[in-house]
């Protein structure tokens, strides 16, 4: 007779191994997801475009995937959309003639919140939204011409250096981490401590979210906050 499946979390704070099952993280309603914010986009290999140029990509592009401007400056463009007369969401881009960055603004009927999530907040919305931003993105790329670099939020989620207040050993297990499975979750505090939640498979659900602030905050003293969950990475 096959044994059943099982599966166990690892986290760890300044080296400190624990044993415990996860399986996904929850937030609410499963439509939710963390929100990805700001987007940064940067040309690359010296490319360079006339400001213009990318803000009438942006008019162009936009507009065949609902995005109507609706306030704008130099420099700056306020846009808005509604999707099936129901969802409603409004953005900000910034742009220069070496990128732009795109900013949340403002939702209706899109489940946005600011969730308590250990001593910070997680700012999530329903998983469309990413998606919308995303395929924006795509298109104003390949409108400008021009290779191009995205990053969402902090840092680039593979950047270990930039994971702030951890030590060496601390990165070593961030690295660690990003070849992981998913679900996970990792999750640091300015006295150094750290901690994380990756999910191996199996049928004993944990929150890995929770579990990682909870490891983390053993050495944490309460002030343990979300740096990464899957490939988001969520520190502000």
């Amino acid at each position: 007779m096959k044994r059943p499946a099982t599966f166990c979390l690892v986290a760890l704070c300044f080296g400190h191994a624990a044993l415990a099952y996860a399986d996904t993280y929850y937030f609410g309603d499963f439509r939710i997801a963390p929100l990805k914010d700001p987007w940064q986009v940067e040309f690359q290999d010296g490319a360079k475009r006339v400001a213009q140029d990318v803000e009438q990509a942006v008019r162009i592009t936009g507009a065949t995937r609902g995005w109507k401007v609706v306030n704008a400056s130099e420099g700056r463009m306020e846009l808005t959309n509604v999707v099936r007369d129901k969802h409603t969401m409004s953005i900000e881009v910034t742009y220069d003639a070496s990128g732009y960055r795109i900013r949340y603004l403002q939702s209706t009927n899109l489940l946005y919140s600011e969730q308590v999530r250990g001593a910070g907040t997680l700012k999530v919305i329903h998983g469309n939204y990413n998606g919308w931003i995303s395929d924006l993105i795509s298109d104003v790329n390949a409108a400008v011409g021009v290779p191009a670099k995205t990053t969402v939020g902090f840092a680039p989620l593979e950047k270990v250096a930039a994971v702030p207040f951890i030590n060496q050993k601390g990165r070593e297990f961030y690295a660690e981490f990003l070849a992981a499975p998913k679900p996970r979750a990792f999750a640091i505090a300015p006295n150094g401590a750290w901690g994380r939640g990756i999910a191996y498979g199996g049928n004993r659900p944990v929150d890995v979210v929770e579990y990682a602030l909870g490891t983390c905050n053993r050495r944490g003293v309460g002030e343990c906050r979300l740096y990464a969950i899957d490939d988001h990475v969520v520190w502000r």
